[in-house]
């Protein structure tokens, strides 16, 4: 037998004129039997199976992580609801324009019922900004307080204030003592009633806002 280096064009071309149909036959055979033992084994195995295998890896691993959020489900299903209703009594807790109306008054009945007597009161100028994003739903409006009382009465007034049914702080209480009657001490108190934010104009209103404006200063 020729070495395979050895085998000429002449020889092949030789072969070819001289071979049978059924030669030709098994050699069609035998192409058709390769082509398919490479789409059907060998291409699979070499290009199909490591991304089958990564697909799989995959897949698992999104399993696991599902499997584990199921378990988990039911405890982040209840904070939710703890979450909602905290968040719904908060928001069931600010205060109206009616309610603002009415503060002053309402801080001198809680006054009084801690024995403790108001001698100025005030609203403070302008609203409480908060910080972003807090700003878009909260806002606040200041008052200020001057009353007198004993250090008990005045601990209970605090107590009412922050417990009050409606979301009010105190910002300030600076007691200061009084020579002439020193069991009543003089107290400046300063609370915020917390509100909704108003609704602010959309983006594209406040950029025509600021056209106009400067427009006007051009001219």
């Amino acid at each position: 037998m020729k070495p395979a280096k050895a085998l000429s064009m002449a020889t092949i071309i030789g072969f070819a004129k001289n071979a049978d149909k059924k030669t030709w036959m098994v050699l069609a055979a035998a192409t058709v039997g390769v082509i398919l033992l490479w789409f059907g084994l060998i291409g699979p195995a070499w290009v199909e199976r490591p991304v089958l295998r990564r697909e799989i890896q995959d897949m698992t691993k999104l399993m696991i992580q599902v499997n584990a959020l199921n378990e988990k489900r039911p405890i982040l299903e209840r904070n939710q609801k703890v979450y909602a209703d905290i968040i719904a009594n908060a928001r069931g807790r600010l205060f109206t324009n009616e309610g603002i109306g009415m503060l002053l008054g309402q801080v001198s009945k809680l006054a009084d019922d801690s024995h403790v007597e108001v001698l100025a009161s005030r609203p403070q100028e302008g609203n409480v900004i908060y910080a972003v994003p807090y700003d878009e739903r909260y806002s606040a409006s200041g008052y200020e307080f001057t009353v007198q009382g004993r250090y008990h009465d005045l601990g209970k007034l605090a107590g009412r204030i922050e417990s009050y049914d409606k979301l009010l702080r105190i910002q300030l209480f600076r007691i200061s003592s009084s020579e002439k009657n020193p069991e009543r001490q003089r107290t400046e108190l300063k609370v915020l009633a917390i509100t909704a934010a108003p609704p602010r104009p959309p983006a594209a209103t406040k950029s025509k806002k600021s056209a106009k404006a400067s427009n006007a200063k051009k001219k």
